[in-house]
């Protein structure tokens, strides 16, 4: 293990709850190169409960878009299959308080609705921070909750 991906374990393992972007799922799914390895740590801290995942259901429709538009029954069923196997993970519905939230911080950051709709419901399950690779979420922090982009320990 690398020196940034030795930061990266004991950055996620300090934490006792981390919202997942989906493009997280995507990449340890896909086995996407350069984040594999810290795909694997992620879950691997996740199962050993250090920290505890917060997933929205959200995550599970922009999951499935693409092997449903191809077709691809075996990918759906692996990637279900992965989703609600996940020790130590809240697969979190929507709810209005979230709706409502993600509402505010799409107003107040310009950023996408489900990238908001993410966000938001870690914030409702009072993660202290939140795993992707998206940059842009960084001006998010300002709400109390960490931004840990995988780009900065790959």
């Amino acid at each position: 293990m690398g020196l940034k991906q030795a930061a990266f374990a004991t950055e996620l393992r300090r934490l006792k709850k981390v919202g997942l972007d989906t493009s997280i799922l995507i990449y340890h799914l896909e086995d996407i190169e350069p984040y594999t390895d810290l795909t694997e740590v992620t879950f691997s801290a996740i199962a050993e409960g250090l920290p505890r995942a917060i997933l929205s259901m959200i995550s599970v429709t922009e999951l499935l878009v693409q092997p449903f538009a191809r077709g691809e029954e075996d990918r759906i069923t692996i990637f279900e299959q992965f989703i609600l196997s996940l020790p130590n993970t809240d697969l979190v519905p929507p709810t209005y308080t979230i709706a409502k939230e993600a509402a505010r911080l799409r107003a107040k950051y310009a950023i996408r609705t489900p990238d908001a709709l993410l966000i938001s419901t870690a914030l409702s399950e009072k993660a202290e921070a939140f795993l992707t690779n998206d940059s842009r979420l960084r001006s998010l922090k300002a709400e109390g909750v960490s931004i840990l982009v995988l780009d900065d320990f790959s």
